[in-house]
């Protein structure tokens, strides 16, 4: 029996000179690129090499009603404009998202870092700068819709499903070019749901220049796969077409782990062999524990096939001096979530707490990168850094000192940092030739010390230093 999707066969497709597999094959680009994304080179890897703890960051709203009921749904880092912006849903109100300009950090696409640092201040009591806020809404004034959910950037193109109509009907997915962020550009085209509920929406561009959307539905627990008539989005003709239906109870796993969970969001990601993954981020109801899952998506038949290949627990808790670490949440990924992938090929996961209960009413949020974050770091200087860590197996919260960031915070007393005198017991670092960090056992750079170079990651307890460290600096020697 041939299971038809779209009105049309596998044999069909192939009697016709198609390709099925087509239909499940990413295309690769540079970042940067206006309708598609950097590619990942190993997604595997990607995910189960991200740092479990992340940098705090934060932005301030525009007067935004979001609640703990009404809150932030979905978010995308946009590759315009330099990476700079990001767009950011909520519920509760005919707002389709909001433009957040992050005006203090990088414009070349490469991981934000904190913004949130202040000598003397713990990360928790830190605003953001106020360069780093919302600067404009995208309305759906002729829609009835009051929730918008996980969204997706395919390069500029931006997807956005809404749902909960008071005067009913099915949720659906609304288009819009961010290709200038601070302007959205309301597309044509736009896709039904089958039913009320659309709360995510993934997108990418296929290998034949397509795209393919999925919409899930019933907390992302059923998902309805389409794709794109034409390979213009911005072309008033061009519409979807059904591939498939699937549900939770048809997952696979390589992992032993067969939990398809309540995503509040799920973001297609491209291999560069063309391989598509589905990453999703939630909140574990029953643990508060917060996740990222990657799914990998082939098909079989013309129907899609989704297996369960990683999962990486993520902490949005922040320890810090006078907060405890499972209430001072800096994310929630049950909240605004989504991923991103740097020019360098190398995937970022931003998260963000459900309501504006930031320091002087601003909005917090989490970047989670890799556990070597900065490509170049061995032969730039603004790009080196040193991380500490708690525990001595890498895991546990840390220091991430940025050299960039190295004038932000008092880093010769360590005692007014987050509460990190003494506590070093790992580190990883990267240095270009002819520099050094010193991790120094007393405050103002004195007694004993220990010296780094290169690029390693060290146990300290191994070389008896370990629980010592109450000051760091960065020298350049020259040799």
């Amino acid at each position: 029996m041939i299971r038809t999707f779209g009105g049309l066969g596998l044999l069909a497709t192939c009697l016709t000179g198609g390709s099925a597999f087509a239909q499940w094959t990413g295309t690769t680009c540079g970042w940067g690129a206006d309708d598609c994304n950097r590619c990942v080179p190993d997604a595997v890897a990607a995910v189960n090499g991200l740092r479990d703890h992340g940098d705090v960051l934060g932005f301030f709203p525009i007067g935004d009603p979001v609640t703990l009921f009404n809150h932030w749904q979905g978010l995308q880092r946009l590759p315009g404009a330099g990476g700079r912006y990001l767009a950011v849903s909520h519920s509760g109100t005919n707002k389709a998202f909001t433009v957040v300009e992050m005006g203090s950090r990088n414009t070349e696409g490469a991981r934000f870092r904190s913004n949130r640092l202040e000598p003397g201040v713990s990360y928790p009591a830190t605003p953001p700068p106020g360069s780093d806020r919302a600067v404009t809404d995208a309305w759906f004034w002729d829609m009835s819709y009051t929730h918008s959910g996980g969204m997706q950037a395919s390069g500029n193109i931006l997807a956005v499903p809404l749902e909960s109509s008071p005067s009913g009907g099915n949720g659906r997915v609304v288009f819009y070019d961010m290709a200038s962020p601070w302007s959205p550009v309301r597309l044509p085209m736009s896709q039904s749901g089958q039913t009320a509920s659309v709360g995510t929406a993934s997108l990418a561009k296929l290998s034949d220049g397509r795209f393919l959307l999925i919409l899930g539905r019933a907390n992302a627990n059923d998902l309805e796969f389409y794709r794109s008539t034409d390979v213009d989005p911005r072309s008033a003709a061009t519409g979807f077409v059904s591939l498939d239906n699937w549900n939770e109870g048809e997952l696979r796993s390589t992992i032993g782990d067969w939990e398809f969970g309540n995503y509040q969001n799920l973001d297609l990601v491209t291999q560069c062999d063309g391989t598509l993954f589905l990453a999703g981020t939630h909140l574990n109801s029953y643990n508060g524990e917060d996740w990222i899952d990657l799914f990998r998506l082939t098909e079989e038949y013309g129907q899609a096939v989704i297996t369960k290949v990683a999962r990486k627990h993520l902490y949005c808790g922040y320890p810090s001096p006078g907060y405890d670490s499972g209430t001072n949440r800096q994310c929630n990924l049950d909240a605004a979530g989504g991923v991103y992938v740097d020019p360098w090929g190398q995937l970022i996961v931003y998260g963000t707490e459900h309501d504006n209960d930031g320091p002087n009413g601003s909005v917090k949020m989490m970047e989670f990168r890799s556990i070597f974050p900065n490509p170049g770091c061995d032969s730039d200087i603004n790009r080196a850094f040193v991380e500490l860590y708690d525990d001595s197996n890498f895991s546990d919260r840390g220091l991430m000192i940025d050299y960039p960031d190295y004038w932000k915070e008092d880093y010769s007393n360590f005692a007014s940092i987050e509460g990190f005198n003494d506590k070093t017991s790992a580190v990883r670092y990267c240095l270009p030739h002819g520099w050094r960090a010193r991790l120094y056992e007393h405050a103002g750079f004195g007694g004993s010390y220990r010296e780094l170079n290169g690029r390693g990651s060290l146990n300290l307890n191994n070389v008896s230093f370990g629980d010592k460290t109450s000051s760091v600096r960065f020298l350049y020697l020259g040799y």
